[in-house]
């Protein structure tokens, strides 16, 4: 069984495609500014897909809320077609999390101590506490 993912923060971004003269298709969303293409459908899809999670990744980097699918609707510009990419915002948050680093940090003693006898793993706990700080809607 795969892993469980955040449902959360799975969601549904409109992407507009314009069919090239090759068969392959350029698909964009200027409210997210994320632009992909694909040199047939289901690669334009794929790619779409891929460059939404980036985009959502580099966001959370940086400290910024990412759009979400109701702010980024509507273009001015001319496309072949209109379809949603079913989106995993947290999916580099994740693929990055296998690196480890260090922190030093200082909290109350009465928490260390009940920390400490309830046989608690510190960076275990400050890492989840982290996530729902970062990663929250």
């Amino acid at each position: 069984m795969g892993k469980k993912v955040n449902m959360e923060r799975v969601k549904a971004y409109p992407v507009y495609f314009i069919k090239n003269s090759s068969g392959g298709y350029t698909v964009f969303n200027n409210a997210i500014g994320m632009v992909s293409e694909g040199k047939d459908l289901e690669e334009a899809i794929s790619m779409s897909k891929d460059a939404i999670e980036l985009l959502a990744y580099d966001f959370l980097l940086d400290g910024e809320d990412f759009p979400l699918p109701e702010d980024s609707y509507g273009t001015d510009e001319k496309y072949d077609f209109v379809n949603y990419i079913v989106c995993d915002l947290n999916r580099y948050f994740r693929l990055d999390s296998k690196n480890k680093v260090k922190k030093n940090c200082t909290i109350p003693e009465s928490l260390a101590r009940a920390g400490e006898s309830k046989g608690l793993n510190f960076s275990k706990v400050l890492t989840y506490a982290l996530e729902k700080e970062l990663i929250k809607e």
